[in-house]
């Protein structure tokens, strides 16, 4: 296991590897405003098992990475795609298997598009083809709770904690000390609680098409932030896509289909070698 920092355009992005230096090269974008702890260690795990060399980082704007100033932030995901392969870059690594999660998929799915050649494949889970009044909408509601400001870490912890359960499904009981504990670990190791921006992003449903890497959709059939709708786009655009739905899973990485997502990631991630 290494680790290290990379210097990217005036963004310093925190990294870290972990398997066999001949595995075969994942790389992991987590969703917007998460950074590495969000990542489930057992799936993580799971993967250098199987044989990957995986190969995570902090976005820009969250725990070990550059915090910006919401007031003069101009980011967007085409950048962020940027910041992916700059991570690469710095590992040696020409091409890799990318696995995201929400925004953390829309940056891999720019990066498809992008830098085709440097996609091996692409996992997209929960997440969307950008923002495009053809898809469904969401359900706003679901950010109420940030509706108050946070004054401190143990404020937006608690906010960030009724977030998720805003966004879960009616499948499984909501593990409320599980995302206490990820929270908590997520919030020491960074939190900007003054940043508030999003990054801007393009619709890409009419570019999907373009996208020759092999891809895995998983989407949960009640996700409040992106409709079941946004997975089944990307599945039809996708030429070599293949949907996984999770009936009754809102906007998570559920901890009891851990396991099958690390069954579906690892056979879909063999397939595209």
């Amino acid at each position: 296991m290494t680790s290290g920092f990379l210097d990217r355009d005036g963004v310093r992005l925190w990294y870290e590897e972990l398997g066999r230096p001949e595995g075969t090269p994942v790389l992991l974008v987590m969703g917007g405003g998460g950074s590495v702890v969000w990542w489930p260690p057992e799936l993580i795990q799971g993967l250098v098992g199987a044989g990957c060399r995986v190969i995570q980082f902090d976005n820009r704007d969250v725990g070990l990475s550059t915090h910006v100033d919401p007031a003069t932030a101009t980011y967007g995901i085409d950048a962020m795609a940027g910041d992916a392969m700059a991570v690469l870059d710095a590992v040696g690594i020409d091409a890799a298997h990318l696995v995201g999660v929400s925004m953390g998929a829309m940056v891999c799915l720019a990066a498809a598009l992008l830098h085709p050649h440097r996609v091996r494949s692409l996992a997209l889970i929960s997440s969307t083809p950008g923002p495009d009044a053809r898809l469904p909408k969401g359900d706003g509601s679901v950010f109420d709770c940030f509706d108050q400001p946070a004054k401190n870490a143990e404020a937006i912890a608690e906010q960030t904690v009724a977030f998720c359960r805003a966004i879960a499904g009616s499948r499984f009981a909501f593990d409320a000390p599980y995302y206490r504990a990820v929270v908590a670990a997520d919030h020491a190791r960074g939190t900007n609680l003054s940043a508030s921006y999003v990054p801007s992003a393009s619709s890409r449903i009419d570019d999907l098409a373009r996208i020759q890497a092999p891809t895995l959709v998983v989407h949960g059939t009640e996700d409040p932030i992106y409709p079941y709708g946004h997975a089944e786009v990307l599945a039809k655009g996708i030429p070599k896509a293949t949907l996984v739905r999770w009936d009754g899973v809102g906007h998570e990485l559920p901890p009891p289909l851990l396991a099958d997502l690390l069954r579906r990631l690892t056979e879909h991630i063999t397939g595209a070698r």
